[in-house]
């Protein structure tokens, strides 16, 4: 029985073998890693076209220019230039009717594509419902309308998030009905012909469960997908907090401030004196390359009348506390200091909403003013911290919710991916997530916001005598704090 299961895996056909793959959201964090990794590994695919949309003044042709010369690619560039030349672009949005394609184009992306990977979505959590349902709901229903128009469609996976049902304290692999009950086709209709105004005063009171419109559109879209299983292959992959790459294509690799990376920059900065948040609950977190391995493997189990689900987690297989990793999160960031250091690196979590508020003032914003001042007063020439302090404390806030509780992965799909991998169905990819040590992880992690995000270059003595400074500086606006206790106590 055993042989016979490994000879299904060993010889089941290759689905990237001549493929032509569609990418949405190529140009964001996951996306990105998405399309390099498929680039890197396997030669045998024919083309990738990605979607792009002109922005900010600057035409689609001068940003696919520009999102070639991200850093991702240099392994590439390096080793395997010509397959930057499978990357083709089309002009886009997402957010429009038939995605803003012209005809030409659309009827290319039609009569080609094999595999899509569906990972665009606006991922705010204080995103107006009217623009989130757009672009996580109705965008999802509009490409699976289009796959209806591509004949050698092979497989669709859609990225979806761990968080999508908040209600159930034990997540399954499978596809639950929406809390409260929406039907999804009444949804899309209500949002097209609602007012925007009146629509996002209506988010509170249909959301249920939902804390914020972004698990909330993403759950209405598992929704859309589940009702085209019969007539489009499709997968799910749902990751829980996404993170800097633990492998590839670079140990740190990190190109936004999205969720929990956003947090351990500013925390690294030492602007962030507080979280509200238990300390001793799981933080799920999932490097981008494991993100991006599940994505690629789960392809290949799309199945008309079958939908496949994949929660891309730790917390089943190498669970981590949000006290372990802020205390790594601190200890690195004060061996590896960033030169945008504004205060020592130190905080506590918190759950009594009260005293986080009070530490907030107390420990932030008063010597966040007390720096601007001082900025003002000699006329530096540097940026005031005090909107900056505002702008973290507000994403803070908007992910205190899975600070303050926990959730149960269960992740079957674990095993199916170990055993692809040792039969040699896919011998470049990995899941040793067990393996995963967080202690280095969080170093590497910690260099790599500084690198990639900071954009400076990595030395281990620098700024060591900043961070002395830094360090007594705070000790002794501490001391100044006690003492105006004491004083006014007695």
């Amino acid at each position: 029985m055993d042989n016979a299961k490994v000879n299904t895996v060993e010889h089941q056909p290759d689905v990237y073998q001549d493929a032509v793959v569609f990418i949405t959201g190529a140009t964001g964090f996951v996306g990105k890693s998405l399309l390099e990794k498929l680039l890197w590994s396997f030669p045998q695919i024919k083309r990738i076209y990605m979607l792009i949309r002109p922005k900010g003044g600057v035409t689609v042709e001068e940003r696919f220019r520009g999102f070639l010369q991200n850093p991702i690619f240099e392994r590439l560039k390096s080793e395997q230039p010509t397959q930057l030349k499978k990357i083709f672009h089309f002009s886009g949005n997402i957010e429009d009717d038939n995605f803003g394609l012209n005809e030409l184009d659309r009827s290319v992306l039609c009569a080609e594509v094999n595999i899509i990977f569906h990972s665009a979505a606006t991922v705010r959590f204080n995103e107006c419902l009217k623009v989130s349902a757009r672009v996580n709901s109705q965008a999802t229903y509009n490409l699976l309308e289009l796959c209806r128009q591509m004949p050698h469609l092979r497989s669709f996976l859609y990225v979806s998030t761990a968080y999508c049902n908040p209600g159930r304290k034990y997540v399954d692999e499978q596809v639950y009905p929406t809390m409260p009950p929406v039907d999804w086709r009444q949804f899309l209709t209500a949002t097209q012909k609602i007012p925007d105004d009146y629509l996002n005063r209506l988010a509170d009171y249909i959301k249920g469960p939902h804390v914020n419109t972004y698990t909330f559109t993403k759950s209405i879209a598992e929704q859309i997908v589940n009702a085209y299983k019969d007539v489009i292959p499709i997968v799910i992959v749902r990751p829980s907090i996404v993170t800097a790459a633990h492998r590839e294509p670079y140990p740190g690799w990190i190109d936004n401030i999205q969720a929990i990376s956003g947090i351990m920059m500013e925390i690294g900065k030492g602007g962030i004196s507080s979280i509200l948040g238990d300390k001793d609950l799981i933080c799920d977190i999932i490097p981008v390359d494991f993100v991006v391995n599940a994505m690629i493997m789960m392809v290949g189990r799309a199945k008309l009348g079958s939908l496949s689900i994949c929660n891309a987690t730790s917390g089943v297989t190498n669970p981590i506390t949000w006290q372990h990793i802020g205390e790594l999160t601190m200890k690195w960031s004060r061996i590896y200091p960033t030169r945008r250091m504004i205060m020592f690196p130190n905080f506590k979590y918190r759950c009594s909403a009260f005293k986080h508020e009070l530490a907030v003032w107390v420990l932030h914003f008063v010597p966040a003013l007390l720096m601007d001042l001082q900025t003002l007063l000699w006329a530096q020439k540097r940026r005031l911290v005090t909107p900056i302090a505002k702008k973290f404390r507000q994403a803070c806030l908007a992910g205190s919710f899975f600070s303050l509780n926990e959730w149960i992965f269960k992740n079957k799909s674990r095993f199916h991916f170990k055993e692809m991998i040792e039969t040699g169905t896919y011998p470049t990819l990995y899941w040793n997530l067990e393996e995963l040590d967080y202690d280095e992880y969080v170093r590497r992690h910690m260099i790599g916001i500084n690198k990639y995000l900071h954009r400076e270059k990595f030395s281990v003595d620098s700024n060591k005598f900043m961070v002395t400074r830094i360090y007594w500086f705070w000790i002794f606006l501490h001391l100044i704090f006690y003492m105006m206790l004491v004083y006014i106590i007695f």
